[in-house]
């Protein structure tokens, strides 16, 4: 039986051996070329998430549709082709819910996202096998740790499938256009972090949204105190790595907790700013209103075409 993933906190050992995997292989992409580190981050994210929120099947199925979208991405670094191969992992990943109630594309659509993050005249082919090269350590790791599958949840209804479809595409070009708008490479974690919303049963998105974005105000607050404490560098990426411990081990867990956590370890080790901190709570507040307003919307048009059905 797969270790309990959803729904209960994993055992210290086990978050341990993930978090400690995750910094080898992002220190590892980081000192071999250039942006390494981001590849080998969205690389092993899709990789291990994709698998235990799937059958092995599916997600190596996903994951080669992700890989050939980063590679288009590379080869050919326009906008249209990024948005392009979004819509493609949107579309496929509703269709996985339904067919099989798996959902390795949410993952590996934040891969990409994690991945676009890389600046086009960057993004070099060696970047594509670093991406690869973490993607199967993530997933062999998955199945090493019995955590492969271990979320998979029943079919979703066609409902529920054209919902999560709509709520992607909706959210994903409203968050795209304000980063936009925005105009800098810090706004772009408006789509990654609306992006894992949808992993909640779509009747608590709002719920789960809001539970989120009070962590992620605690743990921006709680960096920021860590930041100004005066404490040497080395000690806050120690402090950071324990909070990524912290994190997964609750990771079944509330949600609010498991954000708090998950921020101050972020905030820490990639961008111990005021600036970035302050972003990130105006980051996750626009999420909250833009979940809760998009999960409203939708469920009130169901509503509205269930109540016709009956009338006629």
């Amino acid at each position: 039986m797969p270790t309990k993933f959803d729904g209960g906190l994993l055992p210290w050992s086990t978050a341990l051996a993930i978090c400690a995997t995750a910094a080898f292989v992002v220190l590892l992409g980081d000192q071999f070329v250039a942006f390494g580190g981001i590849a080998a981050v969205a690389g092993f994210s899709a990789g291990f998430l994709g698998s235990v929120f799937s059958s092995l099947v599916s997600n190596v199925r996903t994951f080669a549709m992700v890989l050939v979208c980063i590679l288009a991405c590379t080869l050919f670094p326009v906008k249209w082709i990024a948005l392009l191969c979004g819509f493609v992992l949107i579309s496929w990943g509703a269709f996985e819910g339904y067919k099989n109630g798996g959902f390795a594309t949410v993952p590996a659509l934040n891969g990409l996202l994690l991945y676009l993050l890389i600046p086009p005249d960057e993004r070099v082919t060696v970047l594509v096998l670093v991406f690869l090269a973490a993607a199967t350590v993530g997933g062999l790791l998955s199945v090493w740790l019995n955590l492969a599958g271990s979320a998979i949840r029943p079919a979703l209804s066609f409902k529920e499938a054209f919902s999560v479809w709509l709520f992607l595409i909706v959210g994903m070009s409203l968050t795209t256009f304000l980063a936009h708008v925005i105009g800098n490479q810090k706004s772009y974690w408006l789509s990654l972090l609306f992006v894992f919303r949808v992993l909640a049963p779509i009747q608590k998105v709002p719920d789960a949204a809001l539970r989120f974005g009070v962590g992620v105000a605690l743990g921006s607050l709680a960096a920021l105190c860590f930041e100004f404490s005066g404490l040497s560098h080395q000690v806050l990426l120690i402090l950071g790595f324990a909070c990524a411990v912290i994190g997964v081990h609750r990771i079944g867990g509330n949600t609010l907790w498991t954000a708090m956590f998950f921020t101050i370890a972020t905030l820490l080790v990639t961008a111990p700013t005021l600036e970035f901190a302050v972003f990130r709570i105006e980051a996750a507040a626009m999420i909250v209103f833009l979940v809760g307003g998009l999960s409203f919307l939708i469920s009130w048009c169901w509503e509205q075409i269930e109540s016709r059905s009956e009338n006629q």
